[in-house]
């Protein structure tokens, strides 16, 4: 086994040891705990439509505040950067992944009219697919209008998901 080859099995040991690392300590803190954590977080956000992410590689909160956000993750070393200005990426670049993730992959739009806010995601032409509530989302167009408690999953596994919350 060359250099290159014993360092990847390290790198991808260390990979495999964090994530599940990051599970057991999720599963050994209280449930409640863990819902008054995540309320208390949630309470200190301003009014407004959000994507909270819920994946390993999506954790995060993201304030929907322009007309549109675009998701999708950074090119890998071996990949040549997208055309397209991502918002959003999702970050699991040395695993060469997340697998499901294209490096444009969807895009959350805000419309506005008398009435309020509507916001709708479509697909942008990723490789896996965009669901939402395990649905497809089909490609471009108007897309799909999101409700509160939504789940977007970028690919159908569920790990890059991301919740749709409105604080009112």
């Amino acid at each position: 086994m060359n250099e290159i080859q014993v360092i990847a099995k390290k790198l991808d040991q260390a990979i495999i040891k964090s994530r599940l690392n990051s599970l057991a300590q999720m599963m050994m803190t209280d449930r409640a705990e863990r819902l008054n954590c995540i309320a208390s977080v949630l309470s200190k956000l301003e009014p407004g439509a959000y994507l909270v992410g819920t994946g390993p590689s999506t954790v995060g909160i993201i304030a929907l505040t322009v007309e549109t956000v675009v998701l999708g993750r950074w090119a890998t070393p071996v990949e040549k950067p997208a055309d397209t200005v991502v918002d959003y990426e999702v970050d699991d670049t040395v695993y060469l992944g997340p697998y499901e993730v294209s490096r444009v992959h969807a895009k959350v739009s805000r419309k506005q009219d008398g009435a309020g806010q509507e916001f709708s995601i479509c697909d942008m032409g990723s490789r896996c697919g965009t669901f939402v509530n395990d649905e497809a989302v089909g490609p471009d167009g108007e897309g799909r209008v999101l409700c509160p408690g939504d789940v977007i999953s970028l690919g159908s596994s569920r790990i890059s998901t991301y919740l749709f919350v409105v604080i009112e």
